[in-house]
C-alpha cells in the first residue's frame, strides 16, 4: 500500500479546518461571557489561538466559569430560599439580625472614626449584618482545631453539620466520621457536604458511600457533581470550611479534613500550619443558615424541614465580639471576599496586615493596596516560602518588586507551607476563613469567612501574626533584584496567568 500525498493533503486541511471552527466557537463563546473583564478576555484569546488544541482544553477545564449555568442556578434558589424563610413562621431569622443591628449601633454609639468600616460593609454586602454577643476562639492547626472539634461532636444532641473543601479517607478523617457516625446511631441528624473536585480522593474510594451504607442517619452529600465529559464543571468550587453543632457551636477558618493538619498523623514534611476558630453566640445562626442553604441546594431538601427552632435555637450573649458572616460566591454575596479586602484597603489609617499561601490578587486590588501604602497605611504580606503549587508561588513573587517599591513588606514563612488565611486591620477588626487573596477566591469560589471586632480575639490575632513575621524572613528589593533572568522569565510567565489562578 503506497502512501498518497493527497489524502493526507486532504486530511490535514480538514484537521487543521476543523480545529479553527472549534476555537472560532470557544472564542465566540469568551467574548459573549467575559466581556466585562477585558484583560482576562485577551488572555484566553491569545491561549486559544496560540495553542489551537491545548489552549482549548484549557479554557474548558479553566476558563468556563458557570455562572451563567450552576451560579443563576444557586442565585435563583438563593433568592426562593429567602422568600420561603420569610414566609415560616418556625423561624424568622431576620427579625432577630434587625433587633441585633439595632443593638450594635446603640452600644458603640456608631462611632464613624473607629468603626467606617462596618457602614462601608453594609452598603457593600446589604445581606450580611454584624452580630454582637459572640466569643471567637483561635485555634491553630489541626492540633488544636481537630480535638475541639471531636469534643463538640461527641456531645451533639440534635445535629451536626460538616461542610469542607477537602476530607480525606486517612486517619483524621475516619476519626472525624467515626465519631458523627457514633452521634448517628443516637439519633442525632447528621449532614455532610463535600467538594467533588477538593475530595475526589475520597469520593473515588467510596468514603462516603460506606459511612452512608453503614449509618442511616447519615447524608453525605456533594455540593456540585464533577463530570469528567464535561471539564468546565470543576469551576465554581466550595472552597467552604465549616462545622456547627447544634445550632449553638461553629467551628470555621481554612482546616479541611486531612492528616496533613495533624503533626502525629502527618507524612514527614508534609504537615501543613493554619488557623481555624470556634464561634458562640448569635453569629452561629448565620452560620447555619449558610450551610442550610447550601445543604437545600445539594439535596434537595425542602427548606421547610429545617428551617426549625431546633436547628436555629435562641443563643444567649456569649462574649464581646462583633461577628459580620460574609459567605461568598455567585448568587450569595458575589464578590464579597473582594468586596471586604476593598474595605480594608480604604478605610485603614494605620496598617493591613495579610497572610495568604495564594496570594495572587488582580492589577486593581495590587494598586489599591499601592495607594494605600502612598497615603501611609504599613503594609505587610505574609506568604509561605515553600508553596504547594509552585506556579502560584511563581505568581506572586513577580509582585513583590512592585509592592516593595510602594512600600509594602513581603515575608516569606519559612517551614512547613502555611495555609493561613487572615487579615488584621489598624489592630481593629480583622477578617479570617476560607478566602484567599486571590482572583480565584475574589469571583469563583464559594467562600465562607467574618469579619470580627473585639479586644480579645484582635489581641489573640495580632499576636499570631507576630508570630508568624518572627518565623518570617523579609524580601528586600536587593533580593528581588538577584533573581537569575531565568527565573524573572518564569515568574513573569506565571504572572500571566494571574486571572485564572
Amino acid at each position: 500500500m503506497f502512501f498518497d500525498l493527497q489524502d493526507f493533503e486532504f486530511y490535514s486541511a480538514f484537521l487543521f479546518c476543523t480545529v479553527y471552527a472549534i476555537d472560532i466557537v470557544v472564542a465566540l463563546h469568551i467574548i459573549l461571557n467575559k466581556y466585562d473583564e477585558p484583560e482576562r478576555t485577551l488572555l484566553w484569546l491569545l491561549v486559544v489561538f496560540s495553542f489551537p488544541v491545548f489552549g482549548t482544553l484549557l479554557y474548558l477545564f479553566f476558563g468556563i466559569n458557570r455562572r451563567q449555568t450552576l451560579g443563576s442556578r444557586i442565585e435563583a434558589f438563593s433568592r426562593l430560599l429567602e422568600t420561603e424563610k420569610h414566609d415560616q413562621s418556625l423561624v424568622s431569622v431576620s427579625d432577630y439580625y434587625l433587633h441585633t443591628q439595632t443593638h450594635i449601633f446603640k452600644t458603640y454609639g456608631y462611632n464613624k472614626k473607629n468603626f467606617c468600616f462596618i457602614s462601608m460593609l453594609d452598603r457593600m454586602l446589604p445581606d450580611t449584618c454584624p452580630l454582637e454577643g459572640n466569643k471567637v476562639e483561635l485555634l491553630c492547626d489541626g492540633d488544636m482545631a481537630y480535638p475541639a472539634m471531636l469534643e463538640a461532636i461527641r456531645s451533639a444532641k440534635h445535629s451536626i453539620h460538616l461542610q469542607s473543601y477537602i476530607i480525606s479517607n486517612d486517619s483524621v478523617g475516619k476519626m472525624i466520621f467515626d465519631a458523627m457516625a457514633e452521634r448517628a446511631a443516637a439519633g442525632v441528624k447528621v449532614r455532610v457536604i463535600y467538594d467533588s473536585i477538593g475530595s475526589i480522593e475520597a469520593m473515588a474510594g467510596m468514603f462516603f458511600r460506606n459511612y452512608m451504607k453503614k449509618n442511616s442517619g447519615m447524608k453525605i452529600v456533594p455540593f456540585s457533581n464533577a463530570n469528567i465529559l464535561m471539564p468546565w464543571r470543576i469551576q465554581l468550587r466550595n472552597h467552604r470550611k465549616l462545622l456547627v453543632v447544634d445550632g449553638r457551636s461553629a467551628f470555621i477558618g481554612g482546616i479541611n479534613i486531612s492528616n496533613e493538619n495533624q503533626r502525629r498523623f502527618a507524612r514527614k514534611g508534609s504537615d501543613i500550619h493554619d488557623l481555624h476558630c470556634q464561634v458562640t453566640g448569635p453569629a452561629v445562626g448565620e452560620l447555619q443558615f449558610s450551610f442550610l442553604r447550601d445543604w437545600c441546594f445539594a439535596s434537595k431538601e425542602r427548606p421547610a424541614k429545617l428551617f426549625t427552632h431546633e436547628n436555629f435555637p435562641e443563643i444567649e450573649v456569649q462574649g464581646n465580639e462583633v461577628v459580620r458572616v460574609v459567605p461568598s460566591g455567585h448568587g450569595h454575596c458575589f464578590e464579597g471576599t473582594e468586596s471586604v479586602f476593598y474595605t480594608a484597603v480604604s478605610t485603614a489609617q494605620k496598617y493591613i496586615w495579610i497572610m495568604s499561601p495564594y496570594f495572587v490578587p488582580d492589577k486593581p486590588f495590587s494598586k489599591a493596596l499601592r495607594t494605600a501604602a502612598a497615603r501611609g497605611v504599613e503594609i505587610k504580606i505574609i506568604v509561605p516560602r515553600s508553596n504547594n503549587l509552585w506556579y502560584v508561588r511563581m505568581a506572586t513573587c513577580s509582585l513583590y518588586k512592585t509592592l516593595i517599591t510602594a512600600g509594602a513588606r513581603i515575608f516569606e514563612k519559612t517551614g512547613r507551607f502555611s495555609h493561613a488565611k487572615a487579615m488584621l486591620v489598624d489592630g481593629e477588626w480583622a477578617y479570617i476563613g476560607s478566602s484567599n487573596c486571590d482572583v480565584r477566591s475574589f469571583r469563583l469560589n464559594y467562600e465562607l469567612d467574618f469579619t470580627v471586632t473585639g479586644d480579645e480575639f484582635i489581641s489573640d490575632l495580632r499576636d499570631q501574626f507576630i508570630n508568624e513575621i518572627n518565623d518570617s524572613e523579609e524580601v528586600t528589593m536587593l533580593d528581588t533584584m538577584s533573581y537569575s533572568i531565568l527565573r524573572q522569565i518564569v515568574q513573569n510567565l506565571c504572572s500571566l496567568l494571574t486571572p485564572i489562578l
